[in-house]
């Protein structure tokens, strides 16, 4: 039982530390797309933009 109890804990932190490495792929997808659309502009103030306003929308929705 005390394995199982090991087992699922390394499983849970090994998916815990792959989170920041998928969040990291996914902006520079985003990035790379803005980038093809508005190749002139800052993409990553876009990125940030967009974050935040989902972040607005996300607290509007549901305000604490």
């Amino acid at each position: 039982m005390a394995y199982k109890k090991q087992e699922e804990e390394a499983r849970v932190t090994s998916n815990l530390l792959l989170c920041g490495e998928l969040t990291a792929l996914c902006l520079e997808l985003r990035k790379a797309v803005l980038r093809r659309i508005h190749p002139d502009q800052d993409v990553e103030k876009m990125v940030l933009a967009e974050i935040m306003q989902s972040k607005e929308r996300a607290w509007r929705r549901n305000p604490s």
